[in-house]
């Protein structure tokens, strides 16, 4: 048997006997916690037909997606088993590959013969029983894609003996299931069948329980007969043959196998052929027997003629004897199948006239249903004696029937709406619902839309709700059982032609408690309504078109709605005082709104399809609270469209999942993104959209002491999974399957204890409620408006909301001081020059004579230049000897060269000068600040040895700020000794005053008196300028002044030559 999908390049070959290391994931972390998700509840099934449907005994089984649900019913009581497997489960059992060897080259066609078929897996070698396929990524669960995933049950039988469970599937890479039904819900079957290859169309089991036949859907073409071990439940195929017909149904008479469908009958005989004794070996010295090779030999079928009966389509049959059988067509054709003899015969015994969809039998009557509701009960006895009017009770009703069978002592029906019923056995079900023996398994009814939370403040109990298109709202308890429901009034416009939309419900919200439902359409209207009265609160056209999502917050005080739809707006709407709902904003953005949140009553916050990510901040007047209006005070720009966000229950962080199938966690106070992953399975081999996103917490312990730790769960439409993920780390920590069509919800309730559920619902009309399991690693009453009349116009046909404030209304509204953050500009960082070229550049400069050596003074008007990139002014350069050069203007020496500033700067400097020594060292501790203090003065000290000149109103600045600094000491050693014991944390240890007065002692009286020293330079300085501006002046020198000064004053002198 080929147990890979698909035809795959395998480096290691299956009947290796080495078997692959586990390896880690590379780019997942360890895990902190144990999780696991397993399935304890399915409301509803995806029963469509006979095929989906079995008993035995007093249980009885039907498909619900890609599980089957087994009911076993005592009495008035029942509990519910489920079975399923994952798409890489090992079976307890493995199955032989076909051989499709024959004796004849014109026999039955092979089966598989032109399909390309994988080579065989890992546990179909020697050592397969023993493989492990959660081990590594290389194994066969690493070989399965996404779509591989995605498989349904579509057909199930049960063992006469009540022993065995029968599962089929389609999809890709179909599989007949066998498990024990001895067993509680489980996962793993005893055989796993993968011989199909485009879905199993149904499975029957002989009376004997013998024989397992498993027939594919018609572009599969094959009827397979396994031999079934009585004892271990093993399979080996006994028989096979091509059946490329439109079957129906599957059913076995007595030995014989009946299958039926589009004008189709066919009998199989299943032949067990003579027993053959085992023969020598032929190799000489071997004592060991061998079987023979025989050729295996198809399965006998015959046709059966079906005269007037040739255009029917044959639905369901019952086997009443041995050798007879009951087949009624879609039409309403009741016929008899007669096998006596071997002489097979069909014959059309009569016409109900109604379409028939089932079929069963107890005791001596035939029981048939209709698909519109009709019942009809058929004597046996009659029909084998040839009563042209076998009818006994003949019965109408609303509902439909899909499947009926009967207990022991119950009959369960399966309605068109999906809805399950025990009943007593004497029980007709046409004639009426109201019976007290009836035991309803509730189901969704309509296909769900959504699935939200209900917070219960007033109960323990956790809930949740569904609706449907049709506005049907339903609210659910943990068990599966309905709590109530209300009808959301849905208006259909007038269809003008049939590419108008059909009017649903697209989504609902509820407040606390479930006092207030507040519900969007496809036509972009709003309606809120009151769970108490059941009447409408408020109704408006709040879009154009649907409606995508709605957030509610709620407190003691207000409530708030945010409204969001595909024609790029966000509406907001507030309860006012006098306790009516007002429209207070419109939000715009440049593409479809995906989802909209109000975590707290000042905080908007929405995601569009445009990349943005939008906070907006709410404010409302000073003594007017009821006007409010949202002010944006954050855009982030995401790499991806957004598909679904949720907030941390702190409020500061958000998490947005991206259709780049990546995921970001953000800082709301900031907007900046914290982190990243990508939303990988567990080996990192594929990565998928997570959409529904819900924030859940770890338990405290040991390793989350606070409970600040959360997860992440959330629903990938791109293989029907249900996820979950660290959110500190991105670890990836369990996934489940069960949906066969797209997930519309999923929601995480917090139980009591360690124990919490998590609930999905999808289209295919099942809620399957999963049981999450934590584990530590082992070391008031609403005012409402008046009901509209009912000649107004519909509420769809309105133009929608739009108030766009401007920015002048804007400017009414204050942000609040706690979100306004700094509003001062960086501060410039100083560029320093490289130590290396300062160096360069010195032990490279030319010596100059004393006249040279201080640069000239500068005109206090002179504005400032940058430095050069070299470090130093053009003038310090070495002369050139050609005349020409000597004549070219020098550059003026820039500001850091001259340590001179013009008076025009000074002004500006002295309005500051208190905080430019503490703001020039950036940001940091003030021990910080101390250290780089201490610095920048002994390097002063260094510099004021040479013989450079400085400006006298600078000196003057700088003793200013020393005498600053000294008092600012002073008061400082009087505060730390006055707080001495009650030291802060945040600024360290105290300055104590050995220190600040050894500080004052060795800095003080030596910078003044070199401060004194250089004034008294500085002025010996300026009287040689004096004399060298009054001296004579040759032409050479006219020419270069002339060419240098500015305002009169010179900028640099021309060095004299050697």
């Amino acid at each position: 048997m080929a147990s890979t999908p698909s035809n795959r390049l395998k480096l290691t070959p299956s009947n290796s006997p080495f078997l692959a290391r586990p390896s880690r994931s590379p780019i997942r972390s360890r895990l902190t916690y144990d999780s696991s998700l397993s399935l304890r509840r399915v409301v509803g099934g995806t029963c469509g037909s006979p095929t989906g449907f079995d008993s035995v005994n007093s249980s009885f089984a039907y498909i619900a997606g890609g599980a089957v649900v087994v009911v076993d019913v005592a009495g008035e009581n029942y509990s519910q088993r489920f079975y399923r497997a994952r798409p890489s489960a090992v079976p307890v059992f493995t199955v032989s590959p076909v051989n499709h060897l024959t004796s004849t080259p014109n026999a039955t066609p092979k089966a598989n013969d032109s399909r390309n078929r994988a080579a065989a897996s890992p546990r179909d070698s020697l050592y397969g029983a023993t493989w492990d396929s959660t081990d590594s990524p290389n194994q066969k669960s690493g070989t399965w894609t996404s779509r591989e995933r995605i498989k349904a049950a579509t057909c199930l039988a049960l063992s006469r003996d009540g022993k065995y469970l029968a599962v089929g599937e389609t999809g890709y890479a179909p599989r007949v299931l066998i498990f024990n039904l001895q067993d509680a819900s489980s996962d793993i079957p005893l055989v796993s069948i993968s011989e199909h290859t485009f879905g199993v169309k149904a499975v029957s089991w002989s009376p004997d329980t013998k024989y397992l036949a498993s027939l594919g859907s018609a572009n599969d073409g094959f009827l397979y007969l396994w031999k079934i071990d009585p004892r271990t439940g093993a399979a080996k195929l006994f028989q096979q043959n091509r059946c490329t017909a439109h079957v129906k149904g599957m059913v076995w008479m007595g030995s014989n196998l009946i299958t039926m469908g589009v004008r189709h009958i066919k009998v199989w005989r299943a032949d067990e052929g003579p027993t053959i004794s085992p023969t020598k070996s032929r190799f000489p010295g071997d004592g060991s027997f061998s079987a023979p090779q025989q050729a295996q030999k198809p399965l006998a079928g015959r046709n059966i003629l079906l005269g007037s009966m040739l255009d029917a389509t044959f639905c369901c049959a019952v086997s009443i004897r041995e050798n007879k059988a009951v087949i009624c067509s879609e039409t309403g054709s009741v016929c008899l199948l007669d096998d006596t003899n071997k002489q097979m015969k069909l014959v059309r015994l009569l016409d109900l006239g109604f379409a028939i969809s089932c079929i069963s039998t107890r005791n001596e009557d035939v029981y048939i249903g209709g698909k519109d509701g009709q019942f009809v009960i058929l004597g046996i006895d009659g029909i084998l004696d040839g009563n042209p009017n076998p009818i006994t009770h003949n019965c109408e009703s609303g509902d439909g029937l899909i499947a009926m069978a009967f207990l022991t002592e119950k009959l369960v029906t399966i309605d068109a709406r999906r809805s399950i019923d025990i009943w007593g056995p004497d029980h007709i079900p046409a004639s009426s619902r109201e019976d007290d023996s009836r035991i309803p398994i509730p189901g969704p009814g309509d296909p769900i839309v959504g699935l939200e939370k209900l917070v219960n403040t007033d109960s323990e109990v956790e809930s949740f709700f569904t609706w449907s298109g049709a506005g049907c709202v339903r609210i659910w308890d943990t068990d599966g059982k309905v709590v109530s429901s209300l009808n959301v009034p849905i208006e259909q416009p007038d269809m003008v032609n049939e590419l108008d939309i059909v009017n649903q419900l697209a989504v609902v919200k509820a407040t606390k408690n479930g006092n207030l439902f507040v519900a969007g359409d496809k036509l972009g209207v709003l309606r809120i309504m009151d769970a108490a009265t059941k009447q409408l609160v408020m109704e408006t056209k709040a879009h154009a078109s649907d409606i995508q999502d709605i957030a509610i917050y709620e407190d003691d005080s207000k409530i708030l709605i945010a409204s969001c739809g595909r024609d790029r707006m966000a509406q907001l709407f507030s309860r006012s005082s006098t306790g009516e709902f007002e429209f207070f904003q419109t939000l715009e953005h440049g593409a479809k709104v995906v989802q909209v949140l109000v975590p707290s009553d000042d905080k908007i916050i929405t995601c569009s399809l445009d990349r943005t990510l939008q906070i907006h901040d709410l404010v409302s007047k000073e003594g007017e609270p009821d006007v409010m209006a949202a002010i944006q005070s954050k855009v982030i720009s995401l790499k991806a469209s957004p598909s679904s966000m949720v907030v941390s229950p702190d409020k500061k962080y958000m998490f947005v999942s991206l259709l780049d199938r990546s995921l970001y966690q953000y800082d709301i106070g900031t907007g900046q993104s914290m982190s990243s992953f990508k939303c990988n399975d567990e080996w990192g081999l594929e990565s998928v959209v997570l959409e529904s996103l819900t924030y859940g917490q770890f338990p405290p312990g040991e390793l989350n002491p606070n409970g600040s730790a959360g997860f992440l769960l959330g629903l990938s439409n791109t293989d029907k999974s249900i996820r979950m993920y660290d959110a500190q780390s991105g670890a990836f920590m369990d996934r489940e399957w069960g949906h066969t069509e797209a997930i519309n919800g999923v929601v995480l309730l917090e139980g009591e204890g360690p124990g919490r559920k998590v609930i999905s619902a999808g289209e295919d009309g099942t809620i399957m409620i999963w049981a999450l399991e934590l584990e530590n690693p082992t070391v008031c009453a609403t005012k409402r408006d008046p009901s509209p009349e009912k000649g107004s116009a519909l509420a769809s046909n309105r133009q929608p909301l739009r108030r766009v404030l401007s920015k002048a209304e804007l400017a009414e509204f204050q942000r609040p001081t706690s979100s306004a953050g700094r509003r001062s500009p960086p501060r410039p960082v100083q560029r320093r020059a490289s130590k290396f070229h300062l160096a360069t550049t010195a032990s490279t400069r030319t010596p100059m004579s004393e006249k040279n050596t201080s640069p000239s003074s500068v005109h206090d008007g002179t504005p400032s230049r940058r430095p050069s990139s070299g470090g130093g002014s053009r003038s310090d350069s070495p002369p050139l000897d050609s005349p020409k050069s000597r004549s070219r203007m020098c550059r003026r020496p820039s500001l850091p060269v001259l340590n001179a500033t013009p008076p025009s700067a000074l002004a500006a400097r002295k309005k500051s000068s208190s905080s430019n020594l503490r703001t020039g060292y950036g940001y940091g501790s003030l021990n910080m600040a101390t250290e780089q203090t201490c610095r920048q003065l002994r390097t002063y000290r260094k510099k004021l040895l040479s013989t450079d000149s400085v400006n006298s109103d600078l000196l003057a600045e700088l003793d200013a700020e020393l005498r600053l600094t000294a008092a600012a000491l002073g008061e400082r050693a009087i505060r730390s000794r006055r707080s001495r014991g009650n030291a802060d944390s945040e600024d360290g240890k105290q300055v104590s005053e050995t220190v600040i007065s050894s500080m004052l002692d060795l800095y003080s009286e030596r910078l003044v008196s070199m401060l004194d020293e250089k004034l008294r330079l500085r002025l010996s300085e300026e009287e040689k300028d004096a004399l060298i501006k009054d001296r004579p002046r040759t032409a050479g020198e006219g020419s270069s002044s002339s060419a240098g000064t500015l305002d009169g004053g010179p900028l640099c002198e021309e060095p004299s030559s050697p």
